[in-house]
C-alpha cells in the first residue's frame, strides 16, 4: 500500500511539473515556433512574413524568428531567442545597458540596395530556460526587389544617458528575403 501511495504522489508531482513548464514556456514557445507574431503589441492586420523560416546566427546558439513587415510595407519585426546560459548574452565584462538583466541591442539592417535601417530590442519574454527578445525597425520600408538583409547586433553600453552602441557588433548574419 505504501508503494502505491508513493507512486501516486510521484505521478502527481510529475504532472504538476509538466503543467508548470507548459504554462511557463507557452508564450515563448509560440514566439519561437512562429505561431505568434514577434510584436509587442498585437497587430490590427496580419503582418506579412518576408523570410521563409527561422535561423541560427552562426554557431552562437542565438536564433532569429521569421522577419515580418506590415501590410503597408512599413516596419520590420523579428525576434531573437537564446538559452539562459548563453555565454555571449550573459557577458558581464563591461557596463552594458540592460532590461530585466538582459543586454539591450542596437540592430542595424542593410538591405541589398545599401540602405541602412536602425532597430532596437523593445521587450523581453522569459521562459524557464529561454529568453526571447523583440526587435523592431520603425523606419524600414519593404521593397519587393529586396533579396537579402545583413543584420548586425551592437550591444548598448550604459553611459547614464540612454546608452551608446559598442563599436563592434557581437552578432552578424545575412537573411535571405522572399
Amino acid at each position: 500500500m505504501k508503494k502505491v501511495r508513493v507512486a501516486i504522489f510521484g505521478l502527481i508531482a510529475v504532472l504538476i511539473a509538466a503543467v508548470f513548464f507548459y504554462v511557463d514556456n507557452k508564450e515563448v514557445n509560440a514566439l519561437k515556433n512562429n505561431q505568434t507574431y514577434p510584436m509587442v503589441e498585437a497587430p490590427r492586420q496580419h503582418p506579412e512574413p518576408i523570410t521563409v523560416s527561422s535561423q541560427e546566427i552562426g554557431d552562437t546558439k542565438v536564433h532569429l524568428t521569421k522577419l515580418y513587415s506590415r501590410n503597408d510595407a512599413k516596419g520590420l519585426y523579428l525576434g531573437m531567442w537564446y538559452g539562459d546560459r548563453n555565454a555571449v548574452m550573459k557577458n558581464k565584462e563591461k557596463d552594458w545597458l540592460r532590461e530585466k538583466g538582459h543586454i539591450e541591442f542596437l540592430v542595424k539592417a542593410v538591405d541589398s540596395n545599401g540602405t541602412t535601417y536602425n532597430g532596437h530590442t523593445i521587450g523581453t519574454k522569459e521562459g524557464t530556460f529561454t529568453t526571447f527578445r523583440y526587435i523592431q525597425f520603425d523606419d524600414f520600408r519593404y521593397d519587393k526587389e529586396l533579396d537579402e538583409l545583413d543584420l548586425a547586433f551592437y550591444p548598448m553600453m550604459d553611459d547614464g544617458k540612454g546608452g551608446v552602441p559598442y563599436e563592434h557588433p557581437w552578432l552578424e548574419t545575412t537573411v535571405e528575403v522572399e
